[in-house]
Order: structure tokens, then sequence, then C-alpha cells
């Protein structure tokens, strides 16, 4: 059965719609079955759809919140709910980075002991902290949020314009060692890039307003950029934990900014 299975598959060509199909694969954890043959070279291509990705989780993530809300539930259970759901359609890929960079930075002396300890898969005590304290300001930013449907906004513009930042990570820095998801990605075309950056700045700033909008991206677009040079200074560059880490750290920032704005 799987050799003419095999055979059948579809040599993978960049476009809209093969691109789209490669970055939901590798973003979420939606049972599909694609008949087209990718390797990793395809994500490159793919990362001007991240943020269209992004913009799915975080809908589904606010509509959660949205129907929690209506069922009577406090603001609280609906954001744990909302941000369940999030980890649930990533599998949680994007958290295990964050907490694999924190426990590779602060538990390495040493450049080749940092990247040890990030591909190791046992979780330390700087990661639970962290993730714990990641996890714990996004709940309390979406549960202060007065309108619901502020809320929805709010998940919806944060995930999709945080995996934005994750194209500009590729671009940007250099892969910290060659057989990691940096280097067997490779260096995404800038036109990709921009594409994805205009997403990640456009659709926020029109759902939520210019102000708020942009408030909140400098926010989203600051603090990866300063994860960023703290990659590049303890490591050298990214690799795929470093780059989930960016993601992260820029979608609490965006929600951060938009409950001290929006309270």
């Amino acid at each position: 059965m799987s050799e003419p299975q095999t055979q059948q598959m579809k040599e993978y060509k960049p476009g809209w719609v093969n691109d789209f199909l490669v970055a939901l694969v590798f973003l979420t954890r939606f049972p599909l079955r694609l008949n087209l043959n990718f390797g990793m070279a395809a994500v490159g291509s793919s990362v001007r759809c991240f943020p269209l990705i992004g913009f799915i989780v975080g809908g589904i993530s606010g509509t959660i919140f949205l129907l929690s809300i209506s069922a009577y539930l406090t603001p609280l259970i609906a954001a744990f709910l909302a941000i369940g759901a999030q980890i649930l359609i990533t599998g949680a890929l994007h958290e295990d980075a964050l907490g694999d960079v924190v426990d590779g930075f602060g538990g390495g002396a040493t450049r080749d002991k940092k990247l040890a300890i990030m591909r190791d898969s046992q979780v330390g005590t700087y990661a639970v902290v962290t993730l714990f304290i990641a996890l714990g300001l996004k709940v309390a930013a979406i549960s202060s949020f007065v309108d619901p449907k502020l809320g929805f906004m709010a998940l919806l513009a944060a995930a999709g314009c945080s995996r934005g930042m994750v194209a500009l990570g590729m671009y940007i820095l250099p892969a910290a060692r060659g057989d990691g998801l940096g280097a067997s990605a490779g260096k995404p075309p800038l036109t990709s890039v921009l594409f994805a950056l205009f997403f990640s700045v456009a659709v926020p700033i029109a759902i939520l307003g210019p102000f708020i909008g942009s408030a909140a991206l400098l926010a989203a677009s600051l603090l990866p950029l300063l994860m960023g040079w703290i990659a590049y200074w303890q490591i050298g560059g990214q690799t795929g934990d470093v780059l989930g880490s960016l993601q992260q750290i820029s979608e609490i920032g965006f929600l951060l900014v938009c409950s001290a704005i929006l309270i």
C-alpha cells in the first residue's frame, strides 16, 4: 500500500496554496494528510503564510474565549480555556521551544553546552518557571478585557503577528548549528518575509485600530528583536527553539500592551 501512495505524491512547488498547506502542517497538529512531497527547504518559502496560520489559531482560541464567556464562565476560566485551545492546536510547539531556550541559556556555561541542553528532551527548573510565568501573563492579560470581543480580536491579532516574527527571525539570524531547523529550512526569500510582515502589521491595525494596533505591534516587535540579540550573543544565531521563543515573547508583549490599553 505504501509504495503506490508514495508514487502518487505530488512534488512541492512554491505557490500560495502549497505554502499555506506546508505552514499549516508545520505549525499545527491538525490531522492532515497531504498528497504533497516536501522537505524542510519548503518551510522557507512557506513563511509568508505563517501569520495566516496564526490568525487561524488565534481565531479558534478567541472563539473558545467568546463561547466560554457566553456560557457564563468567569473571564479567568475562559482565558485558560482559550490558551489551552492554542496549546492543543499547536502541540505546545512554541511553549516547548521557549522552555528549551531558557534551560539552555540559563544552564549552559559554553555555547556547545547551551546547544546540547536545548536539544535535550528533559525539562529543567528554568523552563518550568518561565513557562509558568509566560502562560500566567497571557491568561492574566486575556482575562482582563472588559469586552470579550476585544479579547477575541487581541487573541487573533497576537497569534498572527507573533508568527510573522518567526519569519523575520529566520531571515535576519544565522543558523546556530549546521543540523538544526534553521540550517535545514534555510534563509527564507525576502519576498516571503515581506509578505509575512505585511500580514503581521495590516491585520492587527485593521481590527484593533491604528493606535492600539501600532502600540501592540511595537512591543511585539521589540521584544523578539531583543531575544534575537540575546540568542546571537549566547549561541551565535537561531535554532528552531529560538524561533519558537520569538513567537511566545512576541505574543506575550502584544497581549500585555492590549491589556494595558483596553482595560
